[in-house]
């Protein structure tokens, strides 16, 4: 297993110098926002709460209390020819009362990097590196799967060149990499996967606001076990349209061409979109949404199509306090040589986090996560209450 792992690693370092739209959720949307008036943030927590259902079960469901903590730091500065920005953070966890085949200690962590060069007013590069290591399902990543079973490691790097070749006419060639390795060597022979995609977009803009896209996208997947190898074309045709300096709203709508290895060709729709907005820094609010196919995280699953759809927004009330919500909604369709079923997931989370001294901030928040299903072994509902101080 320490050999995939350290294959993951490599890949996604060797891709950093060279984003585009990759599969999963981190690519839908804009990369370009560069935020400079404060370069360098950072923040340590320490907390504790309790989780009604650690081992996310159907019918024997186990409470714990526990205390948890957080590091976190990023950096962005740049100019109008080159702008990145980098960041890190650590979260581990301890249950006090951890059920039989769950660690009492756990812990994830994540780096991202993004960087925009202006080679010239016609050439500009993009790259964007996510890497993560979690023991939480995360649904706004879209590549792991809806309950806890195992800590994995994923990673994605996206590099885009982008030229104009006109005032209204430019295109987007660009390759992404990504991929899931779990820790567990049984799981990991029949879930771990890795994917390469290609990527060229022909924009055209109509107006200074409104862009009009036909995209072509060609990805390549590989699973350990090889029985869930396919290669994809896409054809899709979408706009982005800013409707603000601050408010952006984009979408891509097409089919997807799916060729499995192990037999059988598909041909579905596919939709993404997002949007969002921001009035200086009171108000953020974002949205996204995926129809599509997914790589499968079930064995022997022989596809997965999904639904996905997120909202988050965060809302500054007064100086010293602030809210912020998510929702996620997960529809997915598993088919098997003998069957199929059917998941519905929704994932709510709100937190409110009130300044009383200084850099210091207490925080509160409460999840709900519920997942219902064909499958009863799938099926759980769980609470998290969390409750601490940070230092900012």
């Amino acid at each position: 297993m320490k050999k995939k792992l350290c294959l993951l690693t490599v890949a996604s370092a060797l891709s950093l110098g060279s984003s585009v739209q990759a599969q999963g959720l981190l690519s839908i949307g804009r990369h370009d926002e560069f935020e400079t008036r404060v370069p360098f943030s950072w923040a340590i927590g320490l907390g504790g709460g309790w989780d009604s259902n650690v081992n996310q079960n159907s019918d024997n469901e186990h409470e714990s209390g526990f205390v948890s903590g957080k590091i976190e730091a990023s950096y962005n500065t740049g100019d109008r020819r080159t702008a990145y920005k980098v960041g890190a953070s650590y979260s581990p966890r301890y249950y006090f009362d951890a059920p039989d085949g769950t660690d009492d200690f756990q812990h994830s962590a994540n780096i991202n990097f993004s960087i925009q060069h202006r080679v010239n007013p016609r050439l500009t590069l993009n790259d964007n590196l996510y890497f993560a290591y979690e023991f939480e399902p995360n649904f706004e990543i879209g590549a792991a799967g809806a309950r806890r079973s195992d800590p994995y490691l994923y990673g994605s790097n996206s590099f885009s060149a982008s030229y104009a070749w006109t005032r209204r006419f430019s295109t987007v060639t660009g390759y992404t990499f990504s991929g899931i390795a779990y820790q567990d060597d049984e799981r990991a022979e029949s879930q771990d996967y890795y994917q390469h995609l290609l990527h060229q977009e022909f924009r055209y803009a109509f107006t200074k606001t409104t862009t009009g896209a036909l995209t072509y996208r060609y990805a390549i997947a590989e699973y350990d076990d090889g029985f869930g190898d396919y290669t994809s074309h896409y054809l899709l045709a979408g706009l982005d349209h800013s409707f603000s300096r601050k408010t952006y709203a984009s979408f891509r709508v097409g089919a997807e061409f799916r060729d499995r290895d192990n037999g059988g060709n598909e041909t579905n729709p596919y939709f993404e979109g997002s949007f969002s907005h921001s009035v200086a820094k009171h108000t953020q609010l974002r949205w996204f949404g995926r129809v599509g196919f997914d790589d499968s995280d079930v064995s022997g699953s022989q596809e997965r199509y999904s639904f996905r759809t997120g909202l988050s927004a965060q809302q500054q009330f007064t100086s010293q306090l602030s809210g912020n919500i998510g929702v996620n909604y997960v529809h997915d369709e598993f088919d098997f040589s003998n069957g199929s079923y059917e998941n519905d997931i929704v994932a709510l989370a709100v937190g409110l986090d009130y300044q009383f001294y200084r850099n210091l901030i207490f925080n509160v928040g409460y999840s709900f996560t519920t997942c219902s299903s064909d499958n009863s072994f799938s099926e759980y509902d769980r609470h998290t209450v969390t409750a601490g101080v940070t230092a900012r």
